[in-house]
């Protein structure tokens, strides 16, 4: 899953930088995202893993590494 949210993020025009920076990114001050491009990346991250993430979860979401952490979190409850 990682390297899927990965793949999605660099399909926006972000600074090239290595997975680990990235996932330790910032989504407004290291990507330089603004609210609408931010909606735009969920919106295709919860089409491609099949699931939404919940409003109480997006308000917290400000890292790469959040929204992995969202997405994995959502992937095990759908398995359960």
């Amino acid at each position: 899953m990682e390297v899927e949210l990965l793949t999605i993020v660099r399909r926006r025009p972000v600074p090239d930088m290595s997975s680990h920076r990235l996932l330790q990114a910032h989504l407004e001050q290291d990507l330089g995202m603004d609210s609408m491009k931010i909606i735009e990346l969920l919106e295709e991250v919860e089409e491609h893993f099949g699931f939404s993430i919940a409003d109480e979860e997006l308000a917290h979401l400000r890292t790469v590494r959040d929204l992995y952490s969202s997405i994995e979190k959502n992937a095990a409850a759908a398995q359960a």
